[in-house]
């Protein structure tokens, strides 16, 4: 009755947790699930929703019975330990943040329940033993509330907040807004006020013009922000995946990230500003806490002098400059308080960027201890441009399609965070949804929204076009502008003057483009923008406004030109730019400008979108061209190389082509293929099908090649890409086994499994499954011997269908585990499982060679006789009692994790013991291990104290493995034959 009634405390914990509202999971020591209850409508789901709770009260309870410290006490002071764990529960108010995330762990719930009631075991007059056991339960239970909190669907009130919808997300939402508010230091407290403001400032995206609807044009960043990934620049061998870009961010102080146009290099940067302004980085990050953003976009010094410290506020915080204190900002620099913010090299002109390294690298010098992040395309600036400055370089990696549906996700969650109705909020899931599909079927739109940018376009263009979406990257750019310049204002009804059409307003825009572009300017003065203006108008005497008048409607209606910085025009979006510049130089024939420049950086996707604009004969000419460019001999071999890419990445854009141009383009890139570097790879991808017959008849020379080569079409997620990774199918290098697992969830996983790897020797047969969408194409795998599951969710069913396997195993926080899907398992002879298990009782029937399971459960199965068992390992060992009553005639090896301070002495003798293994993280007393039998002892060690084996002197075969690098092991020496001594962390071993 004790337990229930714990149980029950809990349960209300769980609840108050799950449901995340400070004033519901304040009253937990009264009833959160009945106040809970109270907000459904009706009686029946009011009743069903108490019962439910109770149910896992009651479940609670049975486990804490299985508890066997538990069972050691007398009646009257396990009930006494009981009552006060209850009573600890049912006295704390859960109200602080943290207790709400949903990456709560047990040890916080516990730590805040203590620091609550801190004084519960005195009060309630425990003896040494039920404090002990309080301890514990509290602990466990701590770990049960947060179990139960987190199976729950969904998060906080959104599983019950259908009904009640709009009140909630109106308290929700001014719990937030108040949330991040820092607290402010006194009236005149000037960095509590620039927080705010670089917090309210950069949590926006907007993506001007990009649809009809104002809230699909401007939405909260913090609500649609996706953690992009980035490889970190490494030597050509290493092939590891690409890390989330918030690891490699507190890899280092000084990171310089390099990314594709639309890769979210921006975004990225507002989003840590965002987040160092609130103070709310996650906790890979946590020591950023504290710091201050200051923002500098470099385009807006592309025709001034870089800023000085007190002028990193200029961008976002001008209007409260004056009020700064003398000397903030270098202060906050030199204390190691701030990130420095510098975006965009790449829209400097080539000739101010060796300006730009000098400027950052005398920042350095003047404040080592500041923090710094800066974003280049990567033609602008190779990997090691800032290495002599001690930067990290790192590349934005095109988003994987699982982000793709995430980015959609959180881009339609914060549409459906604005909607005032539920009709709304169905609407805009059901284009969610239309999107998702539309983008499994179009080859062309999966590649347009690999990158941020344009994959919110596509949502944006979705929505406001009910479903209909454009098939290619140049129709998107079409369909994009005719929504922008005349769609939107005459759907609805505004009139401007000069009532400028559609086609008027892209030759003056075009003009610009291609203005700014041919000069190296990222941006111009407004009065040059009109001269410009003005002088293109000359030739268009349909328009008779003057030339000041049109600048401000193609500034305020297009939503393509601003004024970010008072007097200073730039285009909107770099995309946009490129598209409309490359429209204007084929207008205007030139050629040979395209070819002349098609090297540089900033010339690159203009020269592709070329491709795109011309007439299939001025294409030829555009693309021989640049081939003829490419050939000739004073052409660098950069160059030629360059020129050859852009050649293949132009056949993207270009809808149709001669077969002599084809088989040109074949033949000069030629020796580019296979890849031999990560952007010849990212080239390939892009350039689509015809890549893929490039690589189909090339043979990669090198482990290297092959990966790359794989990594070409990974991202295409073409269907016509599996017949080239089939070739690959066999091959049994790791690197290439890796670069085809990581290629699996971008194709279809059925598919991709049955015609690429049905017969990959994986690792020897070993496979680890961390995606659960390809857990149930696992059968089709006929190599697969050994499985580890790294999932936290997934349908454990498909096991049945995999006779085949010999081995299972999870990892250390594994799903539930039904072991009658395992008894039609006939080759099966190894389990190794971390998490719980179900029908318990089959487990000696499955035969089994090798078994790794949780010691308590073994301890139930105690009086089976394992006749087949040859290797045991056993998890969270804290007495070896259990062994002595265990039947193991075969057993030749065993595995014990123990817990700190388990006894290890009267180990029962096993004849036929080859290897003894024990795992701790505290130095045991080893002297009742001197005479355990057996041939070989292994000790691994994963502490930080010092070992002392002297107590084993003599002692023959002892094998110590050192896994923490400043650990020292004492009396080595004094072993017996046969025994030795390894690190973990070096290849090396002494004897």
């Amino acid at each position: 009755m004790a337990a229930i009634s714990l149980g029950a405390a809990v349960a209300r914990a769980a609840c108050g947790v799950w449901l995340g509202d400070h004033r519901l999971a304040s009253a937990v020591g009264n009833s959160v699930i009945d106040l809970a209850a109270q907000r459904l409508t009706s009686a029946r789901e009011q009743r069903r929703f108490r019962r439910i709770w109770d149910e896992a009260a009651e479940l609670i309870a049975d486990r804490l019975l299985t508890l066997r410290e538990l069972h050691d006490l007398p009646a009257n002071e396990r009930e006494a330990a009981i009552d006060a764990v209850r009573d600890t529960f049912e006295a704390a108010a859960l109200t602080e943040d943290d207790l709400f995330k949903q990456d709560l762990d047990a040890g916080y719930l516990d730590r805040h329940l203590r620091a609550q009631d801190p004084e519960r075991a005195t009060r309630a007059g425990l003896s040494g033993a039920a404090v002990r056991l309080y301890d514990l339960m509290l602990r466990e239970c701590s770990a049960y509330a947060i179990e139960v909190a987190q199976a729950m669907p969904g998060s906080g009130l959104a599983a019950m907040a259908e009904l009640l919808r709009r009140d909630r997300q109106i308290l929700d939402d001014i719990r937030v807004m108040l949330d991040r508010l820092p607290e402010r230091r006194g009236v005149r407290d000037f960095e509590r006020d620039y927080r705010q403001l670089v917090a309210n400032r950069l949590d926006q995206v907007e993506f001007f013009g990009a649809t009809l609807s104002e809230s699909s044009r401007r939405y909260p960043l913090s609500v649609a922000y996706l953690s992009l990934t980035a490889r970190a620049a490494q030597a050509p061998d290493d092939l590891r995946a690409a890390d989330p870009v918030e690891r490699v961010l507190a890899r280092s102080d000084r990171l310089f990230v390099r990314g594709q146009a639309g890769t979210g290099k921006t975004t990225l940067l507002h989003w840590v500003a965002v987040q160092s302004a609130r103070g709310s980085f996650p906790d890979r990050l946590a020591s950023w806490n504290g710091t201050v953003p200051f923002f500098v976009p470099l385009r807006r010094y592309a025709a001034a002098e870089l800023p000085p410290p007190e002028g990193f506020l200029r961008e976002v915080g001008r209007h409260i400059a004056e009020e700064m204190p003398p000397g903030w900002v270098q202060h906050r620099l030199r204390s190691g308080q701030a990130i420095v913010l510098l975006d965009g090299v790449d829209e400097l002109a080539e000739d101010r960027r060796d300006e730009v390294r000098r400027w950052l690298g005398e920042l350095i010098v003047a404040f080592p201890r500041a923090r710094y992040l800066v974003t280049s395309r990567p033609a602008a600036a190779p990997e090691d441009w800032l290495a002599t400055t001690g930067f990290l370089t790192a590349e934005l990696e095109p988003m994987t399609p699982t982000q793709v549906s995430a980015f959609a996700h959180r881009w339609h969650e914060a549409m459906r965070s604005r909607c005032a109705t539920e009709l709304e909020h169905a609407e805009v899931t059901e284009q969610e949804q239309g999107l998702l599909a539309a983008l499994d079927r179009h080859r062309h739109l999966r590649q347009l929204a690999g990158y941020p940018l344009l994959c919110a376009l596509l949502c944006a263009l979705h929505r406001d076009r009910r479903g209909q979406l454009p098939g290619n990257r140049m129709e998107l750019y079409e369909v994009a502008l005719q929504m922008l310049l005349e769609r939107r204002d005459r759907e609805r009804k505004i009139d401007a003057w000069p009532a400028l059409g559609r086609t008027e307003q892209t030759l003056l825009l075009s003009d610009l483009a291609y203005w700014l572009i041919r000069n190296g300017w990222s941006d111009a003065a407004r009065d040059e923008v009109v001269d410009r203006l003005s002088a293109k108008l000359r030739a268009m005497p349909q328009i008779e406004a003057e030339p000041q008048r049109v600048y401000r409607v193609l500034l305020e209606r297009t939503g393509l030109l601003r004024e970010q910085v008072a007097g200073r025009v730039d285009f909107v979006h770099r995309s946009f730019e490129e598209y409309l510049a490359a429209k204007q130089a084929i207008d205007e024939g030139d050629f040979g400008v395209l070819r002349a420049h098609a090297h540089e950086p900033q010339w690159h996707e203009v020269v592709v979108m070329a491709a795109g604009h011309a007439s299939a004969a001025g294409r030829e000419t555009l693309l021989r061209g640049l081939l003829t460019r490419a050939a000739e001999p004073t052409t660098s071999r950069a160059h030629r190389d360059l020129l050859c890419l852009v050649a293949l990445a132009c056949l993207e854009t270009s809808p149709e082509r001669s077969p002599e141009l084809e088989r040109a383009i074949r033949d000069a890139t030629a020796k580019l293929v296979p890849p031999q570097s990560q952007a010849a790879a990212r080239a390939l991808g892009r350039a689509g099908p015809f890549a893929l017959d490039l690589l189909m008849s090339a043979q990669p020379n090198n482990e290297y090649a092959a990966v790359l080569t794989v990594e070409a079409v990974r991202e295409s997620g073409d269907p016509a890409a599996l017949p080239l990774l089939a070739r690959f199918g066999t091959d049994s290098r790791p690197s290439v086994v890796n670069a085809l697992i990581r290629a699996w969830p971008h194709f279809d996983p059925e598919e991709y499994a049955q015609r690429v790897l049905a017969n990959s020797p994986l690792h020897a047969g070993e496979l680890e499954v961390s995606d659960v969408r390809t857990l149930p194409a696992l059968p089709r795998l006929a190599r697969l011997t050994h499985l580890k599951l790294d999932l936290m969710t997934g349908d454990l069913g498909v096991i049945r269908r995999m006779p085949g396997l010999r081995a299972l195993q999870s990892t250390l926080y594994a799903l539930p585990l039904d072991l009658s899907l395992l008894k039609d398992l006939p080759e099966l002879a190894e389990l190794r499982w971390h998490g719980t298990v179900a029908n318990e009782h089959l487990l000696p029937e499955l035969g089994l060679r090798a078994l790794g399971v949780a010691a308590s459960l073994f301890d139930e199965l105690s009086g089976v006789e394992w006749s087949s068992l040859r290797s045991l390992a056993l998890y969270s060992v804290d007495t070896v009692a259990p062994l002595r009553a265990a039947h193991l005639p075969q057993l030749v090896d065993l595995e014990l994790y123990l817990m700190e301070g388990a006894r290890i002495d009267g180990l029962p003798e096993h004849r036929g013991l080859r290897r003894l293994a024990l795992h701790f993280e505290t130095s045991p007393e080893l002297r009742a291990l001197r005479a355990v039998p057996g041939p070989v002892l292994e000790l691994h060690y994963h502490g930080r104290d010092k070992l002392n084996v002297r107590s084993l002197a003599g002692r023959p075969n002892v094998r110590v493995f050192v896994y923490q690098r400043h650990a020292q092991v004492r009396g080595e020496a004094e072993l017996g034959p046969g025994s030795e001594l390894r690190s973990a962390w070096v290849d090396l071993s002494t004897r």
